[in-house]
């Protein structure tokens, strides 16, 4: 025996059944050429190159960038980061403690 396919009308189920969350999409800038001289963009270069040999920084700075993106977010994302740093940081002295 075999199974018939139901008709597709191009839109699957997932698609119909998604709920679009207003705020959860990255609002895109609009391109800006860089304007800047020479000298600026080659110093922001070897800025950026000295900032990789370091690990943490590069670290650092993808979360500040994150940060930025969801600015419209902070006044309950940086509390509740806060929340969680004190919990983890606690915990962690805790466990030292005891050791």
């Amino acid at each position: 025996m075999s199974r018939s396919k139901p008709t597709s009308t191009g839109a699957s189920l997932l698609d119909a059944l998604r709920i679009p969350l207003p705020g959860l999409r990255a609002k895109q800038p609009p391109m800006i050429p860089d304007n800047r001289p020479d000298w600026q963009r080659q110093l922001q270069a070897v800025i950026e190159v000295q900032l990789a040999r370091f690990p943490f920084l590069i670290q650092l700075r993808a979360t500040w960038r994150l940060l930025r993106e969801e600015r419209h977010d902070w006044p309950w994302l940086l509390p509740l980061l806060a929340v969680i740093f004190a919990r983890t940081y606690r915990r962690e002295r805790q466990r030292l403690r005891q050791q």
